[in-house]
């Protein structure tokens, strides 16, 4: 029978290019069976293995049949396959011939589900003649790839931290792999000079899918000079939870110098209904950079109200001092007592952006008392020194209390 057909086969091969689209009763007629696909998963980078026989549900013979792969980008771009040239298939199950393929996929293929179709065409003897028909063939199959997590800035870091000033830096966590990474937990702590402020430094994100990313804020203090880091250590888990990963990661940050300042209390209390009342501050810098046109600003609260409430500086180097005056009111319904009071500056550096303005702020307490009364803060702070040294004094005489015993011992 075989022998009988075999001058057809040239002629059913030109048929098939030109006449394969139309479609027939007779589409569809094979199917898969004895499928096989291996390993599972599949793995990116790796290869996947198909093997298959095919069922022929018509009642009569496929001749000339071609099998022809295709696939969805980019399995078969980087591993091509031919078609071939299977010949007849009988009626029923073929269970003597399988079919073996074996595809690369790219380490970069995006983890998902892939189908690969192999499209049959072949023709059939039928009472009106030959009639060309195809049978399409799928199979499918999941692709599985390795997420990967890094930590970076959000943005461009290169001045943005400076000396002695707590600031907020926002890391970004990327997957810049190819699978889908499960259940991202990243803790974050400080490097050398560097603290971490937030009370929370554990980030949990539940699903990251490729190319994406989630934006963590955290407030840091950055001590050290010219560069600091922060230390991430990052776990997470594959798509299908099959796989769990970990790093240790370390984002640089690098650290300018920057103005400090040191502002203590130099004036008097205020009596109760006083007006135009003085309240001074010394100011120095103690940081490592020239602050430009610096504004303070003083903010007061209830019985007192500002009368001259700015005060500026047009240059103040490192290791410099000025003196701060300001001027309030006390009104005459005040009750004597401690009352706080804000100290806001706003200055620019050498090293910061054309417009860009430094700021801080220093909390007071300013006395209120019955008029008539003064009180210095000069004489609060040496109050302050006083219980400081009283209390080493107490200290050293306990000590010295017990060296007499101690000298007895050693007798």
């Amino acid at each position: 029978m075989k022998t009988k057909y075999l001058f057809l086969v040239p002629i059913a091969l030109a048929m098939l290019i030109g006449m394969a689209g139309a479609q027939t009763q007779y589409d569809g007629a094979l199917s898969i069976t004895n499928l096989s696909v291996s390993p599972s998963p599949v793995m990116a980078g790796g290869y996947v293995n198909i093997s298959f026989q095919l069922y022929n549900s018509y009642d009569g013979w496929l001749y000339s049949t071609n099998l022809q792969p295709s696939a969805s980008y980019p399995l078969l771009n980087a591993s091509p396959l031919s078609g071939k040239v299977i010949g007849i298939i009988n009626p029923g199950q073929n269970s003597t011939k399988y079919y073996n393929y074996s595809i690369h996929i790219p380490s970069t293929t995006p983890a998902g589900t892939y189908t690969v179709t192999f499209t049959a065409t072949y023709f059939v003897l039928a009472g009106t003649g030959t009639v060309i028909a195809t049978s399409q063939l799928p199979i499918t199959f999941y692709v599985q790839n390795k997420p990967e997590i890094k930590i970076v800035p959000e943005s461009s870091q290169s001045a943005a931290l400076y000396t002695g000033h707590n600031q907020t830096i926002t890391l970004l966590v990327e997957n810049i792999g190819y699978g889908t990474a499960r259940n991202v937990t990243v803790d974050v702590s400080g490097g050398q000079g560097l603290n971490i402020l937030s009370p929370v430094t554990t980030f949990f994100i539940s699903n990251l899918t490729p190319g994406s990313s989630a934006s963590e804020p955290i407030l840091v203090g950055a001590q050290s000079l010219n560069s600091t880091y922060i230390i991430a250590n990052v776990n997470y888990d594959s798509s299908k939870f099959e796989q769990s990963f970990s790093s240790t990661q370390r984002i640089n940050l690098s650290v300018a110098p920057a103005a400090q300042f040191s502002i203590n209390s130099t004036g008097g209390g205020a009596g109760v209904g006083a007006a135009d009342v003085p309240v001074n501050f010394k100011v120095t810098n103690t940081g490592t950079s020239d602050a430009s046109e610096v504004q303070f600003t003083l903010e007061t609260t209830y019985p007192i109200t500002p009368v001259s409430s700015t005060a500026y500086i047009n240059n103040l180097a490192p290791g410099e001092t000025a003196n701060l005056t300001f001027l309030v009111d006390v009104d005459t319904a005040g009750v004597p007592g401690q009352y706080p009071v804000t100290l806001y500056e706003q200055w620019k550096q050498p090293n910061g952006a054309e417009n860009q303005q430094f700021t801080g702020s220093n909390n007071y307490f300013v006395p209120v008392v019955t008029p008539g009364l003064g009180i210095s803060g000069i004489i609060e702070g040496i109050i302050a020194v006083v219980v400081v040294i009283g209390a080493g004094v107490f200290v050293y005489r306990r000590r010295m209390a017990k060296k007499p015993d101690n000298h007895k011992a050693k007798k």
